[in-house]
C-alpha cells in the first residue's frame, strides 16, 4: 500500500477545559519568541513549540527536521491561532478594497501582489522552518493551476488533504513531533511512533511495514484492513463547473488522530482568466453537520451542527472534532459526515460515502 505524506503527532487530550485554556495561551504566546540550544540535535525554540532535526542511527543512516509541540493541546491551540490569524489578515485586505467589485478586487491582488497566506509564511519564518509540507503544497499547486485545463485527477490536494494552516505545521512529510511521540499523516491514514523512535519512523518511510506490529506503535492502516461501514480516515470531493470558465471544488472529510476526531467541510473556488487557472474569490457558504460513532460504530456525542460560514473568499472551511483516545472516534458511510455549500446561484450538500 502506498504511503503518501503522513503526520506524526502524539500526546493526549485531557480534557476541552484544559483545551480552551491552552487555546488562550497560546494566542498569547505565538508572538514567538525565540533562544537557540544544542543539544544531540539541532533546534530553534520557544516554551512551546520548536525546531529539531533528529538523528537516525547508524542503522538507518537518516534525519528528520520538523517543527516539535509541547502536547496535543498546543498542537490544536495552534492551528486555531494560525487559523484565526489567516481570517483577521484578509479581513483587512477587505476592509481596505473589499469596495471594489469581484473583477477590480481580483485585478488588485494581483497588481500588489497579495498573499492570503502571508501569517503562514511569517510562522514558518519565525521557527526557520524551510520544510514544511505547505511550502512544497504550494508549489504544487501553483505549477497545477499553470494550465489550460483544471485537472481534478492530478490536482495535489488529493496527497496534500490538510488545510493550509495545518500544513504549515508539518513537515514536507507530514511530520511532527508532539510530546513523546512522533506522528506521520498521510493521505491514507496516520501512525504514531509513542517511544518517538526516529529509527522507526525513518524505517517506516523506507517502507519497512513490520515497524506497525512494535507494541509502541498506534496506525489507523490497523484499523482500515477491518474496516467497512465505519472508519477512521476517509475523504470525498466533488467537482461543480457551475459556469463557464468558474469551477467550486467540494471535500467532505473525516481524520480520527491519536486524541481527536475531526468532521470538516471545505469549498475552494477557481477561475480561468489569460489562459491559466487561478484560486478565485466569490461569496461562498460552507456547514458541516456531524454524527460521530464509537469503536462499536454506535451513535456517540449526539450530533453537531456546525451553523453557515459565509465569506466572500478563494476558500473556507467548517470542522468540527470532539476529543478521545484512538481509536474511539469514527465515521460512518453515508451517515455520520455532511456538507452544505452556497457558491454563486448554488446551495447543495455532500455526503461523505465510500
Amino acid at each position: 500500500m502506498t504511503r503518501t505524506l503522513l503526520v506524526n503527532k502524539v500526546g493526549q487530550h485531557k480534557n476541552q477545559c484544559k483545551m480552551n485554556k491552552l487555546i488562550s495561551f497560546v494566542a498569547l504566546a505565538t508572538i514567538l519568541t525565540f533562544g537557540c540550544s544544542k543539544e544531540n540535535l539541532d533546534e530553534q525554540t520557544n516554551d512551546e513549540i520548536k525546531l529539531i532535526t533528529l538523528i537516525g542511527s547508524e542503522k538507518t543512516a537518516g534525519e528528520i527536521t520538523l517543527l516539535e509541540f509541547s502536547s496535543a493541546e498546543t498542537y490544536d491551540a495552534t492551528l486555531i491561532d494560525l487559523e484565526a490569524k489567516l481570517e483577521a489578515y484578509d479581513d483587512e485586505f477587505l476592509e481596505k478594497y473589499g469596495h471594489l467589485d469581484e473583477e477590480a478586487l481580483d485585478d488588485k491582488e494581483d497588481e500588489i501582489g497579495y498573499n492570503d497566506q502571508v501569517p503562514l509564511i511569517e510562522f514558518e519564518k519565525q521557527f526557520r522552518f524551510q520544510n514544511s509540507m505547505r511550502q512544497v503544497f504550494a508549489d504544487a499547486e501553483e505549477e497545477w493551476l499553470n494550465n489550460e485545463i483544471l485537472d481534478p485527477e492530478t490536482d495535489p490536494s488529493n496527497i496534500y488533504i490538510f488545510d493550509n494552516a495545518e500544513m504549515a505545521m508539518l513537515n514536507e512529510n507530514g511530520e511532527a513531533k508532539i510530546g513523546n511521540s512522533l506522528l506521520k499523516l498521510t493521505n491514507e491514514g496516520f501512525v504514531e511512533f509513542t517511544d518517538g523512535d526516529i529509527d522507526k519512523l525513518i524505517r517506516f518511510n523506507n517502507g519497512d511495514m513490520s515497524v506497525l506490529d512494535d507494541p509502541n506503535v498506534i496506525s489507523s492502516f490497523d484499523y482500515q484492513k477491518v474496516d467497512g461501514d465505519c472508519t477512521w480516515w476517509k475523504s470525498k470531493t466533488v467537482w461543480d463547473p457551475y459556469q463557464t470558465k468558474r469551477r467550486v471544488r467540494k471535500k467532505v472529510r473525516f481524520h480520527a488522530y491519536p486524541w481527536k476526531g475531526t468532521a470538516s467541510s471545505t469549498i475552494t473556488s477557481f477561475k480561468r482568466k489569460r489562459g491559466r487557472w487561478k484560486l478565485k474569490r466569490v461569496n461562498l457558504g460552507v456547514a458541516n453537520q456531524s454524527f460521530f460513532r464509537d469503536n462499536e460504530c454506535t451513535p456517540t456525542g449526539g450530533s453537531y451542527w456546525s451553523g453557515w460560514k459565509n465569506r466572500w473568499a478563494k476558500s473556507i472551511s467548517k470542522r468540527k472534532s470532539i476529543w478521545g483516545a484512538f481509536p474511539g472516534i469514527r465515521a460512518e458511510n453515508g451517515i455520520s459526515i455532511e456538507g452544505s455549500y452556497k457558491y454563486p446561484s448554488n446551495i447543495n450538500s455532500l455526503l461523505l460515502t465510500w
